[in-house]
């Protein structure tokens, strides 16, 4: 009888702590929300959290092109996905922490080229390196690379390549710019396809719909009107500041 009755209590305070973690999920549930154009070709739309791979589905009424994600935890970072017919539209976070400088600096042409020629000196494994796009301040920097193993590799098919899309982050602590040590890069994409496949990919990052924190100050965030993505075949990256740094040309580290 004893044991009945601590086990109904026990059950009890589980019982009144799910309700209140739901009632207080619900209440810090963050949302996003947007116009996208051309929405008539939207199929689908997630928020992911990079950190633990979580996706949240969201809607895109076809008429308005009124965007909506609901429900995704506070205190955490997201980068929108928006399919169309035929293409990806991608948030990629570029966001990088200030320098130590009381006046923000930013990168410097030198500084694109020396990050850049190390980024592709460390690819071994892919004999085509495409890197999209480096930014960031006077002492951090983030790289988005698209790259290809278009030789045969072990246990490859007539006609297969590995494309691979990763987010690195380099940081100079002193004079030096190295690859930040605490992480390894962040994998976008890993896909070992057939080389017909992989030329009908039309995929566009786009940093205006990436890092998108949710917090309790800021739990709603409005995107604006979206725009579709490049209506071409390709690995794209959308400058919206169209600066030099962004479409680098691809490089064959096998020949640096």
């Amino acid at each position: 009888m004893i044991f009945q009755l601590r086990f109904m209590r026990c059950a009890a305070l589980l019982a009144v702590a799910a309700v209140g973690c739901i009632a207080s999920n619900l209440l810090a549930d963050g949302t996003i929300t947007g116009t996208v154009l051309r929405s008539e070709k939207v199929t689908s739309v997630v928020a992911v959290n990079r950190a633990d791979g979580q996706k949240y589905t969201g809607s895109v009424d076809a008429k308005t092109g009124a965007l909506t994600i609901v429900g995704l935890p506070l205190d955490a970072t997201y980068d929108c996905i928006i399919d169309f017919d035929g293409a990806r539209l991608e948030g990629i976070n570029l966001h990088v922490p200030p320098s130590d400088y009381v006046e923000e600096q930013p990168l410097s042409e030198e500084d694109i080229e020396t990050i850049r020629a190390k980024v592709l000196r460390m690819n071994k494994f892919e004999d085509v390196v495409d890197v999209k796009t480096i930014q960031g301040n006077i002492q951090h920097a983030a790289i988005l690379i698209s790259k290809l193993r278009t030789k045969p590799f072990f246990g490859s098919k007539p006609g297969e390549l590995i494309w691979r899309a990763e987010l690195w982050h380099f940081e100079r602590p002193e004079e030096t710019w190295v690859k930040v040590q605490d992480e390894l890069f962040v994998v976008l994409y890993r896909e070992r396809i057939q080389q017909s496949v992989y030329v009908k990919k039309s995929h566009t990052f786009d940093p205006l719909l990436g890092g998108l924190t949710l917090t309790s100050d800021q739990s709603k965030l409005e995107l604006g009107d979206v725009e579709p993505p490049i209506a071409k075949t390709g690995i794209h990256f959308r400058n919206p500041d169209n600066e030099s740094k962004a479409g680098l040309e691809p490089a064959r580290p096998d020949n640096q």
